[in-house]
């Protein structure tokens, strides 16, 4: 959503950030429910690893505030393409489809920056918390989408909030993407199971190449 708002919009970088973080929100509510009904959200995991992506949020959406518009588009740009390079390197391994989750401790220690990056860019924490599931905690990646779809909204609201006190949200824009976003999640929510996941991380990472590219001004 923020690669649209600022690339395709035109919308100042630090409102689109503060404007996603509330409509993941929805997104959140709207997938969350189908994978829940699934079994595919691990609980667990959801609620040992969001207090600390949660308080990350809160720490991410402040450092933003205090930075330069073009600076965060940068650095945002950058860290998708980072993230994308990650995703890419695994797309041709082969997914974990099931196994014994473990790393707990680097799982929490990893979603507190993840939550960092949501607060900073609008990100929900998810492109960073599925990376950080499967790769650092060996968690299916089918598993892994279904509970970060479940976490971000969660983490959304924690960083939302810095940025409502500053008058930051645009809730026209709001309004706008949530109408398209309840459909639109429930949707990929339901095709998920009918989907290889290798598919899954391909398309994911291609996305975010592209969108970082972008707005890190590099192509």
């Amino acid at each position: 959503m923020v690669p649209i708002m600022v690339l395709i919009l035109g919308v100042d970088v630090k409102v689109a950030i503060a404007s996603s973080l509330l409509t993941i929100i929805v997104t959140s509510a709207s997938s969350s429910t189908v994978y829940l009904r699934e079994g595919l959200v691990n609980l667990r995991a959801a609620l040992t690893l969001e207090p600390s992506t949660a308080m990350g949020a809160i720490v991410g959406a402040s450092i933003t505030i205090g930075l330069p518009a073009d600076l965060v588009r940068r650095v945002f740009g950058f860290g998708l393409i980072a993230i994308s390079l990650l995703m890419l390197a695994r797309t041709f391994s082969k997914p974990k489809e099931s196994g014994y989750i473990k790393r707990w401790a680097w799982g929490v220690i990893f979603s507190f920056f993840a939550g960092m990056a949501s607060g900073m860019f609008g990100i929900g924490g998810g492109v960073l918390k599925v990376p950080i599931m499967n790769l650092v905690m060996d968690m299916p990646i089918k598993e892994a989408v279904a509970t970060s779809s479940f976490m971000v909204g969660l983490t959304a609201s924690s960083g939302s909030m810095v940025y409502a006190i500053r008058g930051l949200i645009d809730p026209v824009l709001v309004l706008g993407f949530a109408i398209g976003i309840m459909p639109g999640a429930t949707l990929g929510a339901r095709s998920l199971k009918g989907i290889r996941s290798r598919y899954i991380k391909l398309i994911f990472s291609l996305v975010l190449l592209y969108a970082g590219i972008k707005l890190a001004g590099v192509g």
